[in-house]
């Protein structure tokens, strides 16, 4: 948009002629993953287990907060699984801020088949499998959720976020597979698109809206840990 500085969350454009242009106003979310934790670490499926971060989750935490502590955010919403919390916390205390915790940002459930690895479900359910290389929603485990039920809960919540932080810079810190969806929705892709690779631990991805335009800020920034 002509005129309108990108790193600035409003602006308010000068005079042409006898006309002056509408004030336009950008809404900014990052999207920031929770730090590691040992399952991470060993490449088991956490959905909604409450497991915490580990001695490395701990320190990404700190360089995230070290990362974002120049940003003006305006609040910070998290999920209540502690893994994303403790990370939250981390960030809001070096900004001043207090964190708003929202269960409809959880992980997506996998029930189940939480605390197995890739290779023990594709084991025991060979369709899972094909269904992740066709890019297929599926059920996670009989008493787990589908992708859809998961974007059904989460999308009202960063919904409610963008309306009530209209014009402002926001963090939402979560999960990774939640967000890898979240993102796909707010930018208009086609559910089992596979365009934006998944976020690393501690890493974010930004998105901004104007009006009627969203676009893809960043993805996937890394908080330069072994720098810090």
């Amino acid at each position: 948009m002509e005129g309108l500085p990108a790193d600035s969350p409003r602006h308010c454009p000068a005079r042409t002629g006898s006309r002056r242009r509408r004030i336009v106003s950008i809404t900014k979310l990052v999207l920031l993953r929770h730090g590691r934790t040992a399952w991470n670490d060993t490449r088991r499926l956490q959905g909604q287990a409450d497991v915490e971060l580990d001695r490395v989750g701990l320190r990404q935490a700190q360089a995230a907060a070290h990362a974002l502590s120049t940003r003006e955010f305006s609040a910070v919403y998290s999920s209540n699984l502690q893994r994303a919390a403790v990370t939250a916390r981390a960030v809001a205390d070096v900004l001043g801020l207090d964190v708003s915790m929202d269960k409809r940002l959880q992980e997506i459930n996998v029930g189940s088949w939480s605390g197995k690895t890739r290779s023990q479900v594709e084991e025991e359910f060979p369709e899972y499998a094909a269904w992740y290389t066709e890019g297929r929603d599926f059920r996670r485990s009989a008493s787990g959720e589908t992708e859809a039920d998961m974007l059904e809960r989460a999308t009202p919540a960063i919904d409610r976020i963008l309306k009530r932080h209209r014009g402002e810079e926001v963090l939402v810190v979560g999960h990774g597979f939640l967000f890898s969806k979240l993102l796909q929705h707010l930018l208009g892709l086609p559910a089992g698109a596979r365009v934006l690779g998944s976020l690393g631990n501690a890493h974010w991805s930004e998105v901004a809206f104007a009006e009627q335009a969203t676009w893809l800020v960043a993805h996937n920034v890394d908080t330069q840990l072994r720098d810090w």
